[in-house]
C-alpha cells in the first residue's frame, strides 16, 4: 500500500506570511530637532541675515522737551550673522534580481524610502544633539542644579522657572519650549513635586503627568526625544544609544519667526540641494538596478543664543 504524503512532504518551503512584516521604524514624533528648530527655506545655499542690536531696544530713550526746542535724536544698530548649509546624501540600490526574488509583503521601493527617511531623521537629530544639547552654546549653562531624579532634594519646577526668568530678564522674551531626553522625562513623570501639583485635579497616570508638565512649568510645549541609533559599526554587534539623553533645554521658540522676531534657532533649508529631504529614482544599467538617491541640504543654526538655558546632565 502506497503511503500518503504528509504536510511536510508537500510543503517544500515554509510559507511566507503576506500580512505580517516586522520593522523597527521609529515614528517621526520621537525626533525633536525639526520641532524645536522649525524650517525656513532660503534662496541660496549660504547667506547673511540681519540682527537688530539688542541693547538699543531696551533703552529708556525719551527725553523731556521744552516747547520750541529741538527733539533729542537716537536710533538702533544692526549687526549680522551667516548661515551655511551642508548637503547630505545616500543612495539605496534595488537590483532586478533581488526585486524578482523578493517574497516580503512590501514593495521594495517603498521599503527603501522608509529606510532613507529613518536615515534622514537620525542624521538631523544627532547633529541637533551634538550642536545644541551641549555646554558653550546657550546664554546660560546650568551644570550645578540638583539632579531631577534626586527626589528628596531637587526642585525641577523651581529650576525651570529660574530658567524662564533668566531668559526674560536678559531678552524680554518668554521661554515657551523645553526639550529633553527620555531619561529626563521619566524622572519628571515620577517626581513627587510634580505629582503633588496635579493630584487634586486629575489621576496621576503617565499620560496625565506628561500632559501636565507644560502647564506646571508654564510652557507651551514639552518635547521629549525618544530617538535612538546604533552607535556601533555595522559589522559589529548592535549598540543602541539614545541620541539625546540626560540633558534639557529651555528656550523661546517662534515657529513663524521672520521679520523683527527672535527665536532660539532655525533650520535653514536650501531646496537646490534637497531641502529637508528629497528622493529621486533613476536606472543604473550596468548593475541592472533601480537606485533611490536621497539628498538634503540644511544648517541647524542657533539664531539667538541668549533665549536658551541649558541644563547639563540633569539626571
Amino acid at each position: 500500500m502506497a503511503s500518503i504524503p504528509t504536510v511536510n512532504d508537500v510543503q517544500l518551503v515554509n510559507p511566507v506570511l503576506t500580512n505580517l512584516l516586522i520593522a523597527y521604524i521609529q515614528g517621526d514624533d520621537r525626533f525633536i530637532a525639526a520641532q524645536m528648530f522649525p524650517n525656513v527655506r532660503v534662496d541660496k545655499d549660504s547667506g547673511t541675515y540681519g540682527i537688530f542690536t539688542k541693547k538699543y531696544w531696551f533703552v529708556d530713550g525719551l527725553e523731556e522737551r521744552a516747547a520750541g526746542s529741538s527733539f533729542y535724536r537716537s536710533g538702533y544698530g544692526i549687526t549680522s550673522a551667516t548661515y551655511t548649509t551642508l548637503q547630505w546624501g545616500l543612495e539605496h540600490l534595488i537590483p532586478d534580481e533581488v526585486k524578482a526574488n523578493s517574497q516580503i509583503p512590501m514593495d521594495l521601493t517603498q521599503a527603501g524610502l522608509e529606510w532613507l527617511a529613518q536615515q534622514s531623521n537620525i542624521r538631523k537629530e544627532r547633529a541637533f544633539a551634538a550642536d545644541f544639547f551641549a555646554t558653550g552654546t546657550w546664554g546660560t549653562d546650568n551644570t550645578s542644579a540638583t539632579d531631577w531624579d534626586d527626589y528628596a532634594s531637587s526642585d525641577p519646577v523651581g529650576d525651570v522657572r529660574t530658567a524662564k526668568r533668566t531668559i526674560n530678564q536678559a531678552t524680554g522674551k518668554r521661554a515657551n519650549y523645553i526639550g529633553m531626553g527620555e531619561i529626563v522625562a521619566d524622572s519628571l513623570y515620577n517626581h513627587p513635586d510634580l505629582l503633588d501639583r496635579i493630584k487634586y485635579t486629575e489621576t496621576a497616570t503617565a499620560a496625565s503627568v506628561q500632559g501636565a508638565l507644560a502647564a506646571v512649568f508654564g510652557l507651551d510645549r514639552v518635547l521629549v526625544s525618544e530617538a535612538v541609533y546604533n552607535s556601533a559599526n555595522t559589522g559589529a554587534a548592535v549598540s543602541m544609544t539614545a541620541i539625546i539623553d540626560d540633558d534639557a533645554l529651555v528656550a523661546h521658540v517662534d515657529p513663524a519667526a521672520g521679520l523683527a522676531s527672535a527665536t532660539a534657532g532655525k533650520t535653514f533649508v536650501w531646496p537646490g540641494g534637497g531641502a529637508e529631504g528629497s528622493v529621486v529614482q533613476y536606472r543604473e544599467a550596468q548593475t541592472k538596478s533601480d537606485v533611490l538617491q536621497h539628498s538634503e541640504q540644511w544648517d541647524q543654526k542657533a539664531t539667538a543664543t541668549d533665549v536658551g538655558y541649558f541644563f547639563s546632565d540633569i539626571v
